[in-house]
């Protein structure tokens, strides 16, 4: 079992909070052995000596050394009223509260056992402490004094619920400074995995943030270069290839007929190396730059595989149930478009396409029935410039299914190969469902 929060924010105001509770138990041990006890201990002795001095009273009144009158004289000066409860106990006495701790003290300082007598505090005008007497079980000495604030000390558990929120607001407010940029650093860091350029973080809050910020920054920036270069250099050698692809096939058309088979074969060549410069166009526009809209999956789907259809007839497709979505049109009809295309050209026909909503992610599936793939290729299939076994390779540049995982990974989405159990092969496209752009 994990007792450690896995938060910042958690681990802080534990700490704190622990610091604190440990500093308030110590000091509330601190006023009660230190302050309250001696206080206590002083108005038990208080007490103790009032009570002696009415017992002393009277016993001389038993005596006949003292008349009733002086007696009740002299314990009026010091606000002792005796008290019994022969006829039952009086309201005043039933309402006080019994304090066992007192009656333990007192009966120590009378040098009675502790069962002899007891003590009751009153809270009324004033206070009140009511004390039976160690010698007459039906007597009772009502003592009045001013109210002693040293003796109500609060319960622990007002200090550690007190001490528990205060704890949570501090580490609250300290572990805002931490997280606010810590997850501006984690939404730009998914941002520059999926291709996007997040722009420049505000490098503020404590030092080390703005030290890990600015660092980030400088990162984000040369991956944002990295990616112009390879655009750039990319879009410079495919456009620079055409031409002489060109003036290769406007020459092969003046071959002579007598070399009717090697210009077919230069014909051949130079539509594959078409192709592939098509092909590493589509890698470096995969879209990004397309705004999302809402439209209608299905109608996509539909009209790639009527214009597949032309090609070939033995395709088919079922489309499910799907709500509007946002997307980028173009980029996701190439996706499907390769998909399918990627399934006729490896597997051939026939070829079915499926939609359906399922856990709240759109799944666009393409069967065949061609001969599967390896499993241990299946993950390398998705690199740039890699191609499968013999089962099902052929021409190209290896960069189909990585511009389908581009285009992906763009709608937060992903792309799988999955072998079928009845044979052939599923490509798999899912990404959750978004209907705002």
């Amino acid at each position: 079992m994990r007792i450690l929060p896995k938060s910042a924010f958690g681990r802080i105001a534990l700490l704190v909070g622990v610091l604190l509770l440990i500093n308030q138990w110590v000091s509330y041990l601190s006023i009660s052995w230190y302050v309250a006890q001696p206080s206590m201990k002083q108005l038990v002795q208080l007490l103790a000596s009032d009570v002696k001095t009415a017992m002393s009273m009277q016993d001389l009144e038993i005596e006949g050394k003292m008349t009733n009158e002086v007696r009740l004289e002299i314990m009026d000066d010091q606000r002792i009223q005796m008290i019994s409860t022969r006829m039952g106990d009086p309201k005043q006495l039933r309402e006080a509260q019994l304090y066992t701790v007192l009656t333990s003290q007192l009966a120590e300082s009378l040098g009675v056992p502790e069962d002899s007598t007891e003590m009751r505090v009153e809270e009324s005008d004033q206070i009140y402490y009511w004390i039976k007497s160690p010698k007459h079980s039906n007597v009772w000495f009502r003592i009045g004094m001013e109210p002693f604030e040293g003796f109500y000390i609060h319960p622990p558990i007002v200090y550690f619920t007190a001490i528990l929120l205060l704890s949570l607001l501090g580490g609250w407010i300290f572990t805002k400074q931490i997280s606010r940029p810590l997850r501006r650093l984690e939404f730009a860091a998914r941002e520059i995995g999926r291709g996007d350029n997040p722009g420049q973080l505000k490098e503020e809050g404590l030092e080390e943030m703005v030290t890990v910020t600015r660092a980030f920054n400088q990162m984000a920036r040369n991956v944002q270069q990295l990616e112009e270069d390879r655009t750039l250099l990319l879009a410079g050698v495919s456009h620079d290839l055409r031409t002489p692809l060109t003036r290769i096939r406007l020459a092969t058309e003046f071959m002579s007929d007598d070399e009717a088979e090697v210009r077919e074969g230069i014909i051949r060549d130079t539509e594959d190396m078409d192709q592939i410069i098509d092909q590493f166009i589509s890698f470096v526009r995969d879209g990004r730059d397309e705004r999302d809209q809402v439209g209608d999956l299905n109608t996509v789907v539909e009209d790639c595989v009527k214009s597949v259809r032309i090609q070939t007839q033995d395709i088919s497709y079922e489309l499910g149930k799907i709500p509007p979505l946002a997307f980028k049109p173009m980029a996701m009809k190439r996706l499907i478009m390769n998909l399918i295309m990627n399934g006729l050209k490896y597997a051939g026909a026939p070829l079915e396409v499926k939609t359906q909503v399922i856990d709240n992610k759109v799944r666009v599936s393409v069967y065949d029935q061609g001969p599967g793939i390896d499993e241990k290729e299946i993950e390398r299939l998705f690199q740039p410039f890699s191609r499968g076994n013999s089962a099902r390779s052929g021409g190209g540049s290896g960069l189909g299914l990585a511009i389908v995982q581009r285009i992906a990974k763009l709608h937060r989405g992903n792309v799988s190969l999955i072998n079928r159990a009845e044979g052939g092969l599923e490509a798999r496209l899912e990404f959750p469902v978004r209907t705002n752009t």
